[in-house]
């Protein structure tokens, strides 16, 4: 974490806040009196046991779970807002998905461009310009016509953290980024992770 007395208040850039956060699924309390700060440049790790709120507490900060309590901002932005407008809000934050939720119709190419084109508005030569980069950075050049049941679990993570940045986000979020892969791709996810993290600094 940033160290307020090494660094200026205007080096330091709130990205998250949450403030006494809490959820309920009908009686059950999955998410109770959640506080923290996120920075820019910050990497943060919620850890617990599956179960425990982790997935639902990332998915708050984007606006794909509702939270009954508290308050979560997003560069300034509050999140809870009726007047919020998500999809734009949503268009800086990256969401890496547990299970990918990638489009199974789709190419490793149309994955990762499809955002561009209909979220950043870009025209096709720049978004085909952007996926080309992206994949060479990812180690997909080759895989770039597949489907994503063609790729092996490893790649397709890879795959959507490279749909994920596409949108060039203000931050990233990672729900488990390398939950059942093999030692090999773990590692490469976390080396991709460590190298994306020098972008957000």
């Amino acid at each position: 974490r940033f160290d307020p007395h090494q660094k200026t208040a205007e080096e330091i850039c709130t990205m998250i806040e949450l403030r006494n956060v809490s959820k309920w699924y009908g009686d059950f309390q999955v998410l109770d009196d959640c506080s923290t700060m996120v920075s820019k440049g910050e990497v943060v790790v919620v850890c617990g046991p599956s179960g425990s709120g982790k997935s639902t507490l990332i998915k708050c900060v984007n606006g794909l779970e509702e939270f009954q309590k508290g308050e979560i901002q997003f560069d300034g932005i509050s999140v809870g807002d009726k007047k919020t407008d998500l999809p734009k809000l949503r268009s800086k934050i990256g969401m890496v998905f547990q299970n990918f939720e990638l489009y199974p119709h789709l190419s490793v190419v149309k994955n990762i461009k499809l955002a561009q084109l209909k979220v950043l508005k870009r025209s096709v030569e720049e978004a085909d310009q952007k996926t080309i980069q992206l994949l060479e950075r990812v180690g997909l050049a080759d895989q770039a016509l597949k489907f994503p049941a063609q790729l092996s679990g490893g790649q397709q993570q890879r795959l959507v953290i490279a749909r994920a940045i596409a949108i060039e986000p203000k931050v990233l979020l990672l729900d488990e980024p390398a939950s059942a892969l093999d030692p090999i791709s773990t590692l490469k996810i976390e080396e991709l992770i460590n190298d994306l993290k020098k972008e957000y600094t």
